[in-house]
């Protein structure tokens, strides 16, 4: 950019008359230093950037690691043929330029220094406006400082004592990054601040509220995307060992091995031993990352949680066999069930579900059952669900509510969305669930089962959905998991012991690890998933019909970059007929089904595979065409054939952010390739949605509209 504003402003004064003027050289080295400077803050905010063009955002992280360089090409931009970016002035990436607006490309993290970022076109002579910093950590330790410090609120007084202690830091031998977090974008004022604090050779990772695809609905979300930005960088290999920030609090668990300093902590640890704690931190980190394998580190600090070995799994996608494995392993319960979904509701499969209950009670079995007060309709304005109030009737089964709402005062934003997603059950302490299932027909029951025709109620048509059977080490954290959300709830401590479980079968041996979401406590869920996408190498199957929240979208988008196959099982949210036309369904369903469609449009531009799920033909189904596109409720993701997981949490905002959900992750071979061909088994004998076909076409108005004015809030 420096070039080219050089260049011009020579060309600028070779045309002009009169005599030349003394020190002309230095005078506009000074203007374009200036006009330059201005520009490239100007550049970092959104608007200007996609319509002038420049890099999207800075980044930090280490050696080796995935490196998205993102550029918005801007209306200049799109006269070019070919861009190349650079990192200082080294090559890294050539693209052709095509329709898109944006540019992305995928490169290996060189070695440790601060390096700029840039992009030349080829065809108009220029270099896009702005510039990204990359800052690639190397063995020095990394010091997180909030960039809202450096925004001057005041008498600037703060301002100068937090510069001091940035240089104080960097003469001590300590790397330093910048952050911000807030429910804007605020880019350009920050990078205006470390512009005149002389600072702004550094990166500066910003986590904006409205850049995650997530509506805040006036909730402070800093901490939470404060925990989620740290785990991320450990992930990466970025040894983060203090953040200088009165922000957070440093009781929460991402924090336990990390200072969380306030400025004047921060000033009096240097004075006394350097930071020395923190400096040893780094150490050991650097040193167990070098010793770990590369998968399961990125998981242990990503997601806060561990792999466990000697593992069996069944992973069931069949209605009908999930139903009949769920009440042989309830009836061959000797001591205990813990029983734990979102919604139970009254029909078939639920009736059939507390008998067994009870029986199993009443032959001396504890029996605990938690739902969501919610979405089970209990304890919510004293209303009480009849399934429940069976169960309680019975001396030895205890049920509890989640989050019960008793009048207006618990009518607030946290309390409405923050709901208990999760889907669980734990029998004898040996044998465990993990659902995307909630007790109701549409999860049990077959598509062989139900007689459908053309005007069959789209409630009444089953769905698609997984669960995963498990046994082995991971039970253990699955019933932790269970009976801590029930001590939180109030329940009493169980009276048995978990005794000894039987040996598994001969050649088990899966690694598995647990992976829980606390609703706005942490992002461990959307961590999982990002963490999935990044180490495919290959493929990733997914098989989710929820509208895919934005960090997500962009990891895709980053998979494709790097040449990774990308297939998505996909459903209806009201149910179709063999030729597309939809099954009477409330209109909620219907104006779901095409904002969730309309969000899948922009991965299919950028070259995802999307299927609709279709049954195979079934005499009970006298509907046109003799099967069904029904909904997909399954929450299931395979990558390479090595790594999958199974559970309750769905790809978009609502299950990253707001709801708490519990998901497996499965490492084997064996194991993930025989899910996967399962996987291409159900996508053969489904329709390949193309963004060009007649189908797609005729409702692209509807999806238009609704993908507009849906209202962000009910799924963010």
């Amino acid at each position: 950019m420096r070039k080219v504003l050089a260049g011009l402003l020579r060309d600028a004064q070779g045309q002009s008359e009169g005599p030349p003027q003394r020190d002309v050289g230095s005078l506009l080295d000074g203007a374009v230093e200036q006009v330059s400077s201005t520009l490239e803050r100007w550049s970092r905010g959104a608007s200007l950037r996609r319509l002038l063009g420049g890099l999207a955002r800075d980044h930090l992280t280490s050696p080796g690691e995935w490196l998205a360089l993102e550029a918005e090409l801007g209306l200049p931009g799109r006269l070019a043929g070919k861009a190349t970016f650079k990192l200082d002035d080294t090559v890294v990436a050539e693209l052709e330029i095509g329709r898109g607006p944006r540019l992305l490309a995928m490169v290996r993290a060189p070695e440790p220094g601060i390096y700029r970022a840039s992009v030349e076109l080829d065809g108009v002579a220029r270099e896009l406006l702005g510039s990204a910093w990359v800052h690639v950590a190397g063995p020095r330790p990394l010091i997180f400082v909030d960039a809202e410090l450096l925004l001057e609120t005041n008498d600037g007084a703060d301002t100068r004592e937090v510069l001091e202690l940035v240089r104080g830091l960097d003469r001590a031998g300590f790397d330093l990054a910048y952050f911000d977090v807030a429910e804007a974008e605020r880019e350009a004022a920050i990078r205006a601040a470390l512009a005149r604090a002389r600072l702004d050779r550094a990166a500066l990772t910003t986590y904006a509220t409205s850049d995650r695809g997530i509506e805040s609905l006036g909730l402070d979300l800093g901490e939470l995307f404060g925990v989620a930005a740290l785990r991320e960088l450990h992930a990466r290999g970025v040894p983060v060992c203090a953040v200088i920030t009165p922000r957070f609090s440093a009781s929460r668990s991402a924090f336990e091995h990390v200072s969380v300093l306030p400025p004047a902590a921060a000033v009096a640890g240097l004075a006394r031993d350097g930071l020395a704690r923190e400096r040893g931190w780094a150490e050991a980190f650097r040193a167990e990352r070098a010793a770990a394998d590369r998968v399961e580190w990125r998981f242990d600090h990503a997601t806060d949680s561990r792999t466990t070995h000697g593992n069996a799994a069944v992973a069931e996608l069949d209605n009908r066999r999930a139903r009949e494995r769920l009440f042989e392993l309830i009836d061959q319960a000797e001591r205990s069930v813990h029983f734990q979904v979102y919604i139970m509701r009254p029909g078939r499969f639920a009736d059939a579900l507390v008998v067994r209950l009870i029986q199993r009670a009443r032959a001396g079995v504890e029996v605990r059952v938690m739902v969501d007060a919610l979405y089970s309709d209990q304890e919510v304005f004293g209303r009480r669900n009849p399934l429940l109030q069976a169960l309680e009737a019975e001396a030895n089964i205890e049920v509890l509510a989640l989050s019960p709402i008793e009048g207006r005062r618990d009518l607030d934003v946290e309390r409405l969305k923050g709901r208990d997603h999760r889907k669980l059950v734990v029998i004898d302490g040996c044998r465990a669930l993990v659902s995307g299932r909630n007790a109701d027909d549409e999860y049990y029951f077959g598509f062989d089962e139900v007689a459908i025709h053309d005007y069959t109620n789209h409630s009444r048509i089953p769905w698609l959905d997984a669960h995963l059977e498990l046994a082995g080490p991971v039970v253990a954290d699955i019933r932790r998991c269970f009976l801590d959300t029930w001590a939180e709830a109030g329940g009493a401590e169980p009276s048995e012991a978990p005794a000894p479980c039987p040996p598994l079968e001969p050649g088990s041996g899966c690694a598995a690890r647990f992976v829980v979401h606390r609703g706005l406590v942490d992002a461990n869920g959307l961590a999982m998933y990002e963490a999935m996408l990044e180490v495919a190498e290959d493929h990733v199957y997914i098989v989710n019909d929820f509208p895919i929240v934005s960090t997500l979208e962009r990891a895709i988008e980053r998979l494709l970059a790097r040449g990774v196959r990308v297939e998505l099982l996909t459903g209806n949210a009201a149910a179709r007929r063999f030729d597309g036309s939809l099954f009477p369904a409330p209109i909620y369903r219907t104006l779901f089904e095409h904002m969730v469609k309309a969000r899948l449009e922009p991965l299919m531009q950028a070259g995802v595979e999307v299927y609709e799920f279709q049954t195979k033909p079934s005499a009970r189904v006298v509907a046109r065409g003799g099967c069904v596109r029904p909904y997909v409720h399954a929450k299931l993701v395979c990558v390479d054939g090595e790594l999958c997981t199974i559970g309750s949490a769905n790809l978009d905002a609502t299950a990253s952010f707001w709801e708490s959900e519990a998901n497996v992750v499965v490492r084997d071979r064996a194991f993930t390739t025989a899910l996967e061909d399962q996987l291409r088994e159900l996508i053969a004998g489904s329709v390949r949605l193309d963004p060009g076909s007649e189908y797609w076409a005729r409702e692209r108005a509807q999806r238009a509209v609704v993908g507009k004015l849906w209202p962000g809030a009910l799924y963010s």
